[in-house]
């Protein structure tokens, strides 16, 4: 879970890591029938804009640590998988904004003839940057516990004219500090959803969804209304994945969110895009588009957020690869009188010295336009990344 000003940040960072490109190839350590892959990754960055600042923006160079761990089992009709992360930053310029988060992800597939069942539990110890929302009050990071779970069952054979999904999940969502100014976002969220997929063709299928979600809200603040809500999206689309170069998924219909108080119910058009082109094998482009609700991250209603990006991953050599990637956001606040843009650029470089040794080189910028006085922003930021394993 991350706050809205930072998952701007965060719109150009990620493309990094969704493009394709040459990676290590860890070898397991073998305890039959487990498997157990470690990992490392060592970041060093320079941040220009800490906190996210219009006028007075402060830099720092930033050493981060990233161990792994994944245990792998698997059985005739099942996997299992267990995955702990860890992410510890030291800040050369700003101590106080030293963190260590946890994620601890267990993951299980059940499949027999056809039916399969996917189950997730997720634990997160993470925090959000000063200078994202009711952070920028605080004098060091905001720091937020998440217990998920999830299930999603399909019924259908590979190939069935027709598939069903059903999906379940929770989510608790609490602040662990200053909870003067974070208590009020503490939250629960559930939700149920069900899809429909008939073959129109042998790799292409019609798309009929609906989604549910209720978000309940765990602190009312005195005289404002509460932001607990119901959301709801109806989509119809196409899935396809005609040839080897081709591939993809397109969905539109109507989300909806209606508030248990007097705040005023939301309506708009939903959309999510996802295709990808590999002209050749070793070079891909992606393109993906979203609409949908966010949650307030301050006095607003919601967020109506629309998101566009677009990347080319190419592999130059069976050792160096490049990514560029490009995003826009739109967001419309509800309930306040407040419009931001944002433009991410993103330029990376990889290459594999050996099977288990890897070093990568990345640029991203971030420019936030917002009507909103104080809310505007440029970030630069520049990473050098050292990955290895057995």
């Amino acid at each position: 879970m991350i706050s809205n000003k930072t998952r701007a940040v965060l719109i150009a960072l990620g493309l990094i890591s969704s493009l394709p490109a040459n990676a290590i190839d860890p070898a397991p350590i073998l305890f039959d029938p487990i498997s157990v892959i470690p990992q490392m990754v060592i970041d060093v960055q320079h941040n220009d804009n800490l906190f996210l600042d219009e006028t007075s923006p402060q830099s720092s160079m930033i050493k981060l640590l990233k161990p792994s761990v994944q245990l792998l089992a698997e059985r005739r009709n099942s996997a299992y998988r267990l995955t702990y992360n860890l992410e510890d930053a030291r800040y050369a310029n700003s101590s106080a904004d030293d963190y260590t988060d946890h994620r601890l992800i267990a993951e299980a597939i059940f499949e027999l003839s056809r039916h399969r069942v996917d189950v997730t539990g997720m634990y997160l110890k993470g925090h959000e940057q000063r200078g994202a929302n009711n952070s920028k009050f605080g004098d060091k990071p905001s720091e937020y516990t998440d217990k998920s779970f999830g299930v999603v069952y399909r019924y259908g054979a590979e190939g069935a004219i027709a598939n069903v999904e059903l999906t379940g999940s929770y989510l608790d969502h609490s602040f662990d500090n200053f909870k003067a100014l974070n208590e009020s976002r503490d939250r629960e969220n559930s939700r149920f959803g069900a899809t429909f997929f008939y073959r129109l063709a042998p790799k292409t299928a019609a798309i009929f969804e609906l989604r549910y979600e209720d978000i309940d809200y765990d602190l009312v603040v005195l005289g404002t209304p509460d932001l607990d809500s119901v959301e709801t999206k109806y989509l119809v689309g196409v899935k396809w994945d005609a040839t080897a170069k081709t591939s993809g998924t397109a969905k539109f219909g109507r989300m909806e969110k209606e508030y248990d108080s007097s705040r005023k119910d939301q309506g708009s058009m939903s959309w999510e895009v996802s295709a990808q082109w590999a002209p050749l094998t070793y070079s891909i482009f992606d393109v993906s588009a979203t609409q949908e609700f966010e949650e307030a991250t301050g006095t607003e209603d919601a967020i109506d957020s629309q998101v566009l990006s677009l990347s080319w991953g190419h592999d130059w050599n069976e050792r160096f690869s490049t990514n560029v990637g490009l995003s826009r956001m739109e967001e419309e606040y509800s309930g306040i009188s407040r419009t931001d843009e944002t433009d991410g650029f993103t330029l990376s470089a990889n290459y594999d010295i050996q099977r288990w040794l890897g070093i990568g080189l990345a640029y991203t910028n971030t420019d936030r336009a917002s009507d909103v006085p104080g809310e505007s922003y440029d970030n630069e930021q520049v990473m050098l990344t050292l990955s290895f394993s057995l």
